[in-house]
C-alpha cells in the first residue's frame, strides 16, 4: 500500500524541494494571498452588517485559502476542505444569481471525491505525488469550448445575470479543475486566468469577500507551479506501472 504523507510531510516535502530565492518567493506570496483575503472579509466582519450572504462567503473565502494552499503541496486532503468552499459556494452563486457558478461549484464538489482516488492511484511509494507536467493543448481547447458553450446557455436559460464573463470564467474553470484532479500540471496555467476573471466576476456583482479571495488565489498558483514543476513526472508512474 503507497504511503499517504501527513499535512507537516507534505510541507516538508514541498519545502525541501526550493533554493532560497524561491523560499523567500514563497513566503512573499503567502503574505500577498493572505493580504487579499483578509481585506475582502475584515470591513464586512467590522462593519455589523453581516448577513447570511456575508457569513457564506467568509467560510468559502477561508477554505479556499486552506485548499488552494494544501493543493499546492499536494496534500492528499485538500480535497476536503476545497469540497466544504464547495457547498458555501454553490449557496453564494446561487443567492448572487451566477448560475454558471453554482454549477461549477457543483461540479468541483462531485470531482472532490474523484480527486481524492485519482491522487492516491498517482503517488509512489514514497507517498509523493506523481505529475504530468506535458500541456495537452487539444484536450483543454476542446474541454474549454464545450463547457463554455454549455454553461452559458444553462445559464442564459435560467436568466442569471454576467452571462458571457460567467460562461468564458466557468468554461475555463471546469478545464482546470478536470485537469487537475487526475495530477496534470497545465490545469495550474488555466487556474490564473480562471482566478483573475473570478475576481472580476465576484466584484462586478458586488461580493468583494469572495473577489479578492479569487485574487489572492493567483499568488498561491504561482508557488503551486513552482512544487509541481519540481514533483516527480509521468515516466516515473509508468516505470512503476
Amino acid at each position: 500500500m503507497k504511503k499517504e504523507l501527513s499535512l507537516k510531510e507534505s510541507f516538508n516535502n514541498a519545502w525541501n524541494r526550493f533554493d532560497l530565492k524561491e523560499k523567500i518567493f514563497v513566503i512573499f506570496a503567502f503574505l500577498v494571498s493572505l493580504g487579499f483575503t483578509l481585506y475582502g472579509m475584515i470591513p464586512t466582519l467590522f462593519s455589523g452588517d453581516l448577513n447570511i450572504l456575508h457569513v457564506l462567503s467568509i467560510i468559502m473565502s477561508i477554505f479556499g485559502f486552506i485548499g488552494t494552499w494544501t493543493l499546492a503541496i499536494q496534500w492528499q486532503h485538500t480535497f476536503k476542505a476545497n469540497g466544504v468552499q464547495n457547498v458555501a459556494g454553490i449557496l453564494v452563486a446561487g443567492i448572487q444569481g451566477v448560475y454558471g457558478e453554482m454549477f461549477k461549484s457543483c461540479y468541483y464538489l462531485s470531482t472532490e471525491f474523484i480527486g481524492h482516488y485519482n491522487w492516491k492511484k498517482r503517488r509512489n511509494d514514497d507517498g509523493e505525488l506523481v505529475v504530468d507536467k506535458k500541456f495537452s493543448l487539444k484536450d483543454v481547447l476542446i474541454a474549454v469550448f464545450f463547457w463554455t458553450f454549455g454553461l452559458g446557455f444553462i445559464s442564459y436559460w435560467m436568466g442569471g445575470q454576467k452571462i458571457i464573463l460567467d460562461a468564458i470564467t466557468n468554461g475555463l474553470s471546469f478545464t482546470a479543475q478536470q485537469r487537475q484532479v487526475k495530477g496534470h500540471l497545465d490545469g495550474y496555467y488555466i487556474w490564473l486566468v480562471v482566478d483573475l476573471l473570478s475576481f472580476i466576476l465576484y466584484l462586478s456583482i458586488g461580493n468583494p469577500i469572495v473577489a479578492f479571495s479569487y485574487l489572492g488565489m493567483v499568488a498561491q498558483g504561482f508557488v503551486g507551479i513552482i512544487i509541481w514543476k519540481k514533483s516527480q513526472g509521468q515516466e516515473s508512474l509508468t516505470q512503476e506501472s
